[in-house]
């Protein structure tokens, strides 16, 4: 018999063939695969089962052909990302066929479309060598650089807090460590960093990926006190001698009022800025200021009202005119809970400070911080109430302390067990306010809906009277729609506002860091807890359908929750 091997371009299979002949040679399994080499293919691995097919036709003298091998050639992906931020490259090595060249895997690149500027040729050139890998990144896209917010930077301090002065007994004076800064006229206040453009980008297809532009309100409008250097369009300047408050994106400067003693002698103060008072404030008088209010001494039975902070020295006294319980109405309601009714009271609009108070009123728009004790007050906070700071008592009994957010004190309650009520979180309120936006944003919607509908009825040339309105007005019920959407876009910036502001009541929050007496009473975002017993120290939440101390919760809880 005599063997010979050939290659069918029609179905890429390496075959067999033995026909008769007058010299035949002796046919081995050694023999046939150095046949198969002799033909030219030398890494050739040959199936077991077709070598003994032909091996047991040449012993059986059978001519024919018999298939050895499907050879495959090298083959090339490229594969380009849904995003383009990347491309992918897949090798076969070849088994029998058309071997791997870089040219094919070059052409293959270039035709996928990747951008020969994002081809790592490094990793190309691996590829080539090992001629079998699977997804293996060869571009990867320049992604945009988004531009920065522009930046607002104070060059000044609105208040500055230093060490307390010691006398010649080693007793500090606590009440003289708030020392405010004056700034006089051109002073710089902020210095405004420009937003910048960005950097384009490129996707491994060469095409360019835009980057987000740095948003650049500028100055906040309306800034009192200041005016823009006719030098520098990025530089505030103050405009007149007085005390700088930085807000969002500005500085106001509020001119100050500097007095001793608030007193017969000055009487009653109503002032447009802010106001020093070196000593104290006497009993009856009245302070009303649209700054902050420093005050070196005391508060004995005075009415203070400031647009910003309170900062008191020592301590705050009020007077007790009647003390009720409330009955039938309010969150107070069932609870038995009393506070002193009073004439005396103190307003901020950000933060109030003091030593201790008594038998006073207070309301703050940011944080109460108390040092010592709250004794028979009522306490209103939008923000935090914080008693115990600086290694301060940290006591609150009797009365009601309310905070939106978090209350922390030291001692809540005293050893006669006296009713005490903290209060934290107004998330029914938000929401209800949220609810209540949502719902004019619809109403708003729809106007706009009707009143375009009826102008376009006018603009497509409909001669008819709508109800009492004539065509002529088409251009009034423009300017209407215009001013609609102006309110709505004011109300959608509202809701966004109370958007996290919800998030934050549901974190709502009372802390105890010693100890809570029999009497006090606890709530949460409406929820009430009343303690009978002295309790220990401990975080308390609203969980579920009560109040729950913190670490209680099952862990497992607390990392799912946060999970989601």
């Amino acid at each position: 018999m005599q063997l010979t091997i050939h290659f069918d371009d029609q179905d890429h299979t390496l075959y067999a063939e033995l026909s008769s002949s007058e010299e035949s040679d002796e046919i081995t399994l050694l023999s046939i695969k150095r046949t198969v080499e002799e033909a030219g293919y030398h890494n050739l691995t040959i199936p077991p089962n077709a070598l003994a097919e032909v091996l047991a036709n040449a012993q059986q003298v059978k001519e024919g052909k018999v298939a050895l091998k499907i050879l495959l050639d090298a083959t090339v992906s490229v594969v380009i990302a849904s995003d383009k931020r990347q491309a992918h490259l897949t090798l076969t090595a070849a088994d029998g066929g058309k071997p791997l060249t870089m040219e094919l895997l070059t052409q293959a690149i270039t035709n996928a479309g990747v951008s020969p500027a994002l081809i790592d040729q490094e990793m190309v050139n691996n590829c080539f060598q090992r001629q079998s890998v699977k997804n293996v990144c060869i571009a990867q896209a320049r992604l945009p650089i988004n531009g920065n917010d522009a930046e607002y930077i104070p060059l000044m301090e609105s208040e500055v807090i230093a060490a307390p002065p010691v006398d010649e007994h080693g007793v500090a004076d606590i009440g003289s460590t708030h020392q405010f800064i004056v700034v006089d006229v051109a002073t710089p206040l902020m210095r405004r960093v420009p937003a910048t453009e960005g950097e384009v980008g490129m996707d491994v297809t060469g095409k360019e990926m835009k980057a987000v532009p740095g948003k650049d309100p500028g100055f906040t409008t309306n800034l009192t006190g200041t005016v823009i250097s006719p030098d520098n369009e990025n530089l505030l300047l103050a405009d007149i001698k007085g005390h700088p408050v930085v807000v969002h994106n500005g500085v106001n400067v509020d001119p100050t009022l500097h007095v001793q003693n608030v007193d017969v002698n000055t009487g009653n103060i109503t002032f447009d800025g802010s106001l020093e008072v070196k000593g104290e404030v006497a009993v009856g008088m009245r302070i009303q200021v649209t700054g902050d209010v420093f005050i070196t001494g005391g508060v004995d039975r005075a009415f203070i009202s400031a647009g910003h902070n309170i900062s008191v020295g020592g301590g705050i006294f009020g007077e007790e005119v009647a003390a009720g319980t409330d009955e039938g109405e309010g969150e107070d309601a069932d609870k038995g809970i009393q506070h002193p009714t009073t004439e005396y009271s103190i307003q901020a609009g950000s933060d109030i400070e003091a030593k201790f108070v008594n038998l006073a009123n207070l309301q703050a728009g940011n944080n109460i911080v108390v040092k010592e004790y709250l004794n028979h007050c009522y306490v209103k906070s939008g923000n935090h109430v914080l008693l115990g700071q600086d290694s301060g008592k940290g006591i609150v009994f009797g009365g009601q302390c309310e905070a939106l957010h978090r209350i922390v004190v030291n001692q809540l309650g005293n050893e006669a067990y006296i009713p005490t009520h903290v209060i934290a979180g107004k998330l029914s309120e938000v929401y209800k306010v949220y609810q209540n936006l949502e719902k004019e944003l619809a109403a708003r919607a729809r106007e706009v809906a009707q009143l375009e509908s009826i102008l376009k009825r006018m603009q497509n040339g409909d001669q008819v009277l709508l109800g009492k309105i004539p065509l002529h007005k088409s251009e009034k019920i423009g300017n209407t729609i215009t001013a609609i959407k102006e309110k709505m876009l004011r109300t959608q910036t509202l809701v966004d506002a109370l958007e996290p502001e919800i998030e934050l009541q549901k974190k709502a929050a009372i802390e105890v860091t010693k100890t809570i007496y029999p009497n006090a009473v606890m709530t949460i975002n409406a929820t009430t807890k009343h303690f009978s017993d002295k309790t220990s120290a401990g975080t308390w939440v609203l969980w579920g359908e009560g109040l729950v101390e913190q670490g209680n919760i099952p862990q497992e809880t607390v990392t799912q929750e946060k999970k989601e």
